[in-house]
């Protein structure tokens, strides 16, 4: 397995395709590097340069036991590419990958060539993810994790029932019940390297330091003029609400975790794709483009989106949360046509 030392931290990474322009990919939790086994073959062939790493705490890259904060985690990267000679890139994102993909945008955006955002976010918090709670609730990450941690992988990644975990307050995953059957996207043997990752104490712990002191909450209300931040114990506490999350007064507030990069602007191309139920979007048929498409409007997190970006493309993609394997085909495509329009 291929690693480099960087400055206080030794990174794992997958690599594929030894000439071309850069693209590093950054992965999402709960998974590692392997989970962009798709693009890799695919950009590569096409004459990319591609780069995986394992991100801090994950897969094989070292997980030492420091405060993780959003700063660290892009440096982690800008770090990688001076490693690997890399002066810039082009930057393909999933989740947490995007996260501090954008910390990179924010924090040093001479070293990003252009930035692809696959069913992530940039500082604006959804709602609707109720699991950012739930991780500020100190105790209950933990003892679940060391409980269902392989449970846990199989049900996200493996169709496994989600009746096999516990119920809300304890977990704060909801799906339809029932066996699902392993997906077709994902093979036994990958499924199988995910679970042996995130088998892992320190990787959990990590995953847990992640969302509890990465994401500091911040209540944005523009008519008060500026952001007001919570502890983490008050973000737990919404999470232990008596009736519920949702029952809770400041759940259907904009919660910002990165307010001092509300001003960012990057001027340099975008692309934002994101899930959305089989049935609505486009996958299948035709070579697919992102050529002029309009970005979803309307709440505070999709806005964030076209906020950040002026020069954004944006499109729908037939798949859940992990579209990159869930479609990994019209992923690909979408991900050819969007570098190739924007080589240096």
């Amino acid at each position: 397995m291929p690693f480099v030392d960087t400055p206080g931290l030794g990174v794992h990474y997958l690599q594929a395709g030894a000439s071309g322009e850069p693209v590093v990919l950054l992965h999402g939790f709960p998974q590692t590097s392997l989970q962009w086994r798709h693009q890799l073959k695919a950009l590569s062939e096409a004459g990319y340069a591609c780069f995986a790493p394992d991100n801090r705490g994950f897969g094989a890259t070292d997980k030492p036991d420091v405060r993780i904060s959003r700063a660290l985690l892009a440096r982690d990267v800008v770090r990688f590419l001076d490693a690997m000679g890399l002066e810039s890139a082009h930057f393909v994102t999933h989740d947490w990958g995007g996260i501090i993909g954008f910390k990179v945008v924010a924090d040093y955006p001479e070293r990003v060539r252009s930035i692809a955002l696959l069913d992530t976010l940039c500082t604006v918090w959804s709602p609707r993810a109720r699991h950012g709670y739930w991780f500020k609730a100190e105790g209950l990450a933990e003892d679940f994790f060391a409980r269902h941690a392989s449970t846990f992988i199989e049900v996200m990644l493996g169709g496994r029932d989600v009746a096999d975990l516990p119920g809300s307050p304890a977990s704060p995953w909801r799906m339809p019940s029932g066996s699902r059957g392993r997906p077709s996207w994902m093979d036994q043997q990958s499924l199988q390297r995910f679970i042996d990752a995130f088998a892992d104490p320190a990787a959990q712990a990590a995953c847990i330091q992640y969302y509890r002191y990465g994401l500091p909450f911040h209540v944005i209300d523009d008519s008060t003029g500026g952001p007001r931040l919570l502890s983490e114990r008050q973000v737990g506490e919404m999470w232990l609400h008596p009736e519920g999350l949702d029952n809770h007064p400041l759940h259907k507030s904009t919660m910002d975790f990165g307010p001092e990069d509300r001003a960012t602007v990057f001027e340099r191309p975008a692309l934002w794709l994101y899930s959305r139920p089989t049935g609505q979007g486009s996958g299948g048929g035709a070579r697919p483009t992102v050529a002029g498409t309009a970005a979803p409007s309307g709440n505070p997190f999709v806005d964030q989106f076209g906020r950040y970006f002026p020069d954004l493309r944006s499109a729908g993609v037939d798949a859940g949360h992990f579209l990159a394997e869930e479609a990994a085909e019209h992923t690909n495509a979408v991900l050819l046509d969007f570098l190739g329009g924007n080589r240096s």
